[in-house]
């Protein structure tokens, strides 16, 4: 239900929607999209917010060309035979996995100044791939779910708690996004679901107050999966490396990249390559994009040969300079996977009717695309869906 009041401030007429929920879900990751599926499923009346103009959070595919329907991955990209969480939602949405490409050499970086080594014992361990990125995943969730009850571009900006539940302030992070245009103001719900990264759900006004005794501690504690990580991914018209009998595999001691792989985004189209960066954050925040973007391709080159000088089209991200994932403490840390306990909090947390899924929440696969999964699927084994 919605309403519509209108406030008078100095002479200037303001509008402001407020909509009652059973269940607000703050966050349209991939756990946000996942715990709103479900509420779907079972006829629970919710509503989503995402603060950035894009649903996903770390997810994050590029096309491998202008006209292209598929792209490559910048942020999460693989799981494993082990995570079945990951391969049954993947069946469910009628979405295609293959096996990350390995076969092959892989090259080894020791200086500047020596060769580039190559071994053709060292290859990864089994890994799979959604095809063409796993943005795919997003997009085939986000299908699946009434379109109004989502709303992107549309931050957080306090969280109360009383009797009658959760009061919730929201604000357009954008005037150009849609999806935030008809976005209440102000929402009223039952049930609250946090599906953000516990550093930035910190710095929301009023939570806090809201936690039970150690809570915020621990949830300032816990490092953001991915927040200080770069990544670089150039797209080739063909994969000259596997043409070389080479697997796309590469270490470095020189850098700027330290681990490279096939970033392929199927089996057998858009050919990339794709590393992690391992200058830190802090450091990197220092330099523009485009001398790291330039320094990634060098390097490229260096290790490949010159075939990799001329991709079709190149990417970088930087996740620490996103607002909305990194906080400062995820700038000055060494990258970790988080590891963060609630259960000496839940039964306070179910008598007031807040939920917390996403990857840093997980009791196990912390850090990974399963990880969030599992955080959902507690979250519906605990809570039995409100019944």
């Amino acid at each position: 239900m919605s309403a519509h009041y209108h406030l008078q401030t100095k002479g200037t007429s303001i509008t402001t929607t407020t909509q009652d929920t059973h269940v607000l879900i703050v966050g349209g990751g991939l756990a946000g999209l996942a715990a709103a599926l479900e509420l779907e499923q079972a006829g629970i009346p919710y509503l989503l917010l995402e603060a950035q103009a894009r649903f996903g959070g770390r997810i994050l595919s590029q096309p491998v060309a202008a006209d292209a329907g598929f792209g490559v991955d910048l942020g999460p990209t693989w799981f494993w035979p082990h995570q079945q969480r990951m391969q049954r939602l993947c069946s469910q949405l009628g979405l295609r996995i293959f096996t990350q490409h390995i076969a092959g050499d892989v090259l080894y970086q020791q200086s500047g100044g020596r060769p580039v080594q190559r071994n053709g014992a060292g290859q990864g361990m089994l890994s799979y791939r959604v095809e063409g990125g796993t943005q795919s995943l997003i997009a085939a969730l986000v299908a699946r779910l009434d379109p109004a009850r989502l709303h992107h571009g549309c931050a957080i900006v306090r969280i109360t708690h009383g009797n009658e539940g959760w009061c919730v302030t929201a604000g357009a992070t954008t005037h150009e996004t849609p999806a935030a245009a008809d976005a209440p103001q102000l929402v009223r719900a039952r049930h609250l679901v946090l599906a953000a990264p516990p550093r930035k759900l910190m710095q929301i006004a009023g939570l806090s107050q809201c936690l039970p005794t150690g809570l915020p501690a621990a949830l300032t504690a816990t490092p953001t999966w991915m927040a200080a990580q770069a990544k670089f991914v150039a797209v080739y018209p063909t994969p000259f490396w596997r043409q070389d009998g080479l697997s796309g595999q590469a270490f470095s001691r020189v850098g700027p990249m330290v681990e490279i792989h096939d970033a392929s985004a199927t089996a057998d189209s858009g050919f990339a390559l794709f590393g992690f960066i391992g200058v830190p954050a802090g450091v990197r925040i220092r330099h523009t994009a485009g001398v790291l973007h330039e320094a990634c391709l060098n390097q490229l080159v260096s290790v490949f040969g010159a075939r990799a000088a001329t991709p079709d089209v190149s990417y970088l991200k930087d996740w620490a300079r996103e607002a909305w994932i990194v906080s400062d403490n995820d700038v000055d840390e060494s990258p970790m996977h988080p590891e963060l306990d609630l259960s000496a909090w839940l039964p306070q947390l179910h008598r007031m009717k807040m939920h917390f899924v996403g990857s840093e929440i997980a009791a196990e696969e912390g850090g990974y695309l399963e990880g969030a999964l599992g955080s959902v699927e507690s979250f519906k084994r605990t809570s039995e869906l409100f019944a």
